[in-house]
């Protein structure tokens, strides 16, 4: 039997490959805007504008109300949201 070359991933309820499209998008607040949201200085204000952004955007997609999109970190944290 002759094993693949490339490991076979699954456990996709963990994690999944990040679109080529997402990775581009959010670059840049990974390497300089990567100021906390929730803060008032510029960096701060500039993540959080984006993140408002984004929030539009996917409830736009989505058909729904802005106050309706939640981002959280993961899963577990999802699940204790309120």
């Amino acid at each position: 039997m002759t094993l693949p070359h490339r490991p076979i991933y699954l456990d996709y309820a963990s994690t999944t490959p990040v679109h080529p499209k997402v990775l581009e998008a959010v670059a840049p607040y990974w390497r300089q805007e990567f100021g906390n949201p929730s803060n008032l200085y510029a960096l701060g204000r500039r993540a959080g504008d984006a993140l408002d952004r984004a929030r539009a955007q996917v409830a736009g997609i989505l058909g729904s109300h802005e106050d309706e999109i939640v981002f959280t970190g993961g899963g577990p944290r999802a699940t204790t949201w309120r």
